[in-house]
């Protein structure tokens, strides 16, 4: 059934069900900290004992890792070797990232292949947008703060963290911003530490909606395309007719 409405109308599937993004064969934390997680040396790509692991549901690769105190520096190299790996700011060859673990403790490190960010839980907050959309983008259910379906990126490093889809289906939904994936920090309207949810809502189906957290004042934001000036000009058309025909029926000479 499916198929034969993606053969009628293809060009709406095209939209629905966009190409499936290729993922590397495997994501490898290189870096001084290898030596010090069990690998025989080093900046060592093809050393699996770092590798990151592939979780489909949030399509993010991810990993944690026990860490002693130390100045570290890495990168994300893929495929087992150095011929394709990315740096800071999510840049192909870019300049090491650094990590400072003050004490011991447990690291998690993220990286999206479809963005080429590459972070981890010291270096950036991990910003996520739970709320009533989540369904939509692919999560096993709402308001999860740990599904990284919806989770807000800073590549360029300015503490302000986006992300813009185009699954939405037109309708009503609520979100807020949760900080490290649980809702122990989380911030609603205004940027108030658990304050009200934030109302938003989609005119038009798979239209572009971007969510923006800003890290200084922790406040999420939800931008929807405005409705275009003709179908502003009509709705202004029939506000008039209403409030006019209101005002008609309210008229004591009638």
């Amino acid at each position: 059934m499916q198929i034969a409405a993606c053969a009628v109308a293809s060009a709406l599937c095209a939209i629905v069900a966009p190409p499936v993004h290729a993922q590397p064969a495997s994501v490898t934390i290189a870096g001084s900290l290898q030596s010090e997680l069990g690998c025989p040396g080093d900046w060592d790509p093809s050393c699996a004992v770092t590798n990151l692991a592939y979780d489909a549901s949030d399509e993010v690769w991810q990993g944690s890792f026990s860490l002693p105190a130390g100045a570290f520096e890495y990168k994300a190299a893929l495929n087992g070797s150095w011929d394709l790996h990315y740096g800071a700011f999510a840049q192909q060859n870019g300049a090491n990232l650094a990590l400072d673990v003050a004490a011991p403790r447990t690291v998690k490190f993220y990286y999206d292949d479809a963005m080429h960010w590459i972070t981890d839980s010291l270096g950036s907050r991990i910003v996520t947008a739970p709320g009533s959309h989540q369904s939509e983008l692919g999560c096993p259910g709402d308001w999860q703060p740990d599904c990284l379906r919806a989770w807000l990126q800073d590549p360029d490093g300015d503490g302000v963290y986006e992300r813009t889809t185009t699954a939405l289906p037109a309708g009503a939904y609520e979100t807020k911003a949760a900080v490290g994936e649980s809702w122990d920090e989380n911030y609603g309207a205004g940027g108030v530490l658990n304050g009200p949810q934030i109302a938003f809502a989609v005119a038009e189906d798979f239209e572009p909606v971007t969510f923006r957290f800003d890290g200084a004042t922790n406040e999420l934001t939800v931008h929807v395309p405005e409705p275009p000036a003709a179908t502003l000009a009509v709705g202004a058309v029939a506000a008039l007719v209403v409030t006019a025909r209101s005002r008609r029926r309210r008229s004591p000479n009638e």
